[in-house]
């Protein structure tokens, strides 16, 4: 990220401007400050070391299979997003700012206000309240977005993203089919109080 001397404002590293949403840092529950900002073509390598950490278990969690490399073609989908139907955000490990270290997105579905929900985190940093604190900025993007519901397709045994999703505090509706849980959240504004 870099500021635009010009207009003040924040681009990557691709000359796009980055809406306020776009970036930012969130406080973990230990009180660790990790900085986040919208994934860019340019994190397609960073993406695939982040995956390589990823544990076969987090791996089958996210992708319901065996995936031990994320190929280069595969990357370049994940990075390459229109930032408006496609969107996501990466966390930044604070010691190796060029390492991702959790990531969250959505994908719009067709024509409407519903967009399919993804997370993943690296294992080290699972259980810290990073995945719960990435999705509300994701949440505060999609609706700024015209995103109204998110959908999510979860194993059963993905007890973590299920408890992160109801962890939001949003309504929610619940369908099980086979081991899978599928699942919508209502997104709302977040109200200052």
């Amino acid at each position: 990220m870099e500021e635009s001397a010009r207009e003040g404002l924040l681009v990557d590293g691709a000359g796009v401007p980055l809406a306020e949403e776009d970036s930012g840092s969130v406080e973990l529950l230990d009180g660790t400050r990790v900085t986040y900002r919208a994934i860019a073509p340019e994190n397609s390598a960073a993406l695939q070391r982040f995956h390589h950490r990823l544990s076969q278990r987090s791996i089958y969690l996210r992708f319901f299979g065996a995936k031990p490399e994320l190929s280069d073609r595969k990357a370049g989908y994940f990075t390459n997003v229109d930032r408006i139907n496609r969107f996501a955000l990466v966390a930044l490990d604070p010691e190796r700012p060029k390492e991702i270290i959790a990531v969250v997105s959505f994908d719009r579905e067709w024509d409407t206000d519903l967009a399919e929900y993804a997370a993943a985190v690296e294992d080290r940093w699972q259980g810290r309240g990073l995945g719960l604190a990435l999705t509300r900025c994701l949440i505060e993007a999609a609706i700024k977005r015209g995103i109204r519901v998110f959908t999510g397709v979860v194993l059963f045994e993905n007890a973590r993203m299920l408890n992160l999703l109801r962890d939001l505090g949003l309504p929610e509706r619940l369908r099980y089919a086979d081991g899978i849980e599928y699942v919508e959240i209502e997104l709302s504004p977040q109200r200052s109080g």
